[in-house]
C-alpha cells in the first residue's frame, strides 16, 4: 500500500509540475516546478521528491516547445533532483511549526525557505549552465555572463515563491484527511 501512495504522490505532483510550467510557458524561468518539486520532497521524503523533479523534466522537457536537446535534457533531468533531495533532507532535519500563527515564526520560516529556494535554485542554474556550455562547445564563461538575468530571474522568483508558499502548502498537506501520509510514506 505503501508504494502506491508513493506512486499516487509522484504523479499528482509531476502532473501539476507539468501543467504549471505549460501555464507559465510565456514567463522566462519563472515557474512553480522547483517549489512544487521541493514541497514534494518536504513532506513525503526525499525520493518522492527527486522522483518528480526527475519525471517533470522527463515530460516537460521532451515536449517543449522551444526544443530538445538530450544533453541538457538529461542536465535538467539530474539537476532537477536537488530540489527534492533539499526537501527530504530538510524535513528531516529541521521541524517546522506549520500550524504556529505568531508573525515573528512565520516570518523565520519564511526567510529560512526563500534563502533555501534562492541558492538551491542559484546551484540549479550553475549546473545547467555548465551542462549547456559543454553540450553547444560555447566557453563557459560565455555562457555564464550571458545567463546573469535569466538567472537572476529564476532565482528571485524561486525565493519569493519559497517564502511565500512553503508554510501555507505545507500546513494543508498536513491536513489531508490520510492523517500522517506524508509520514508514513518517509
Amino acid at each position: 500500500m505503501k508504494s502506491a501512495r508513493q506512486i499516487s504522490v509522484i504523479a499528482v505532483m509531476t502532473a501539476a509540475c507539468v501543467a504549471t510550467n505549460y501555464l507559465l510557458i510565456g514567463l522566462t524561468n519563472v515557474k512553480f516546478m522547483d517549489l512544487i518539486v521541493f514541497i514534494s520532497g518536504l513532506a513525503f521524503g526525499a525520493s518522492v521528491g527527486s522522483s518528480v523533479g526527475v519525471l517533470t523534466w522527463l515530460v516537460y522537457g521532451t515536449l517543449n516547445p522551444f526544443g530538445f536537446l538530450l544533453p541538457i535534457l538529461f542536465a535538467t533531468s539530474l539537476s532537477e533532483m536537488i530540489y527534492g533531495l533539499a526537501g527530504g533532507i530538510l524535513g528531516r532535519m529541521w521541524v517546522f511549526d506549520y500550524g504556529g500563527s505568531g508573525k515573528s515564526q512565520i516570518l523565520t520560516e519564511g526567510l529560512k525557505f526563500g534563502a533555501v529556494g534562492f541558492l538551491l535554485t542559484f546551484v540549479y542554474d550553475m549546473l545547467t549552465n555548465v551542462a549547456t556550455s559543454f553540450s553547444l562547445g560555447l566557453p563557459l564563461v560565455s555562457v555564464l555572463v550571458a545567463g546573469i538575468p535569466f538567472g537572476l530571474i529564476h532565482e528571485v522568483s524561486n525565493a519569493a515563491f519559497f517564502f511565500l508558499a512553503v508554510r501555507p502548502v505545507m500546513k494543508l498537506i498536513r491536513r489531508l484527511p490520510e492523517g500522517d501520509l506524508n509520514q508514513e510514506m518517509r
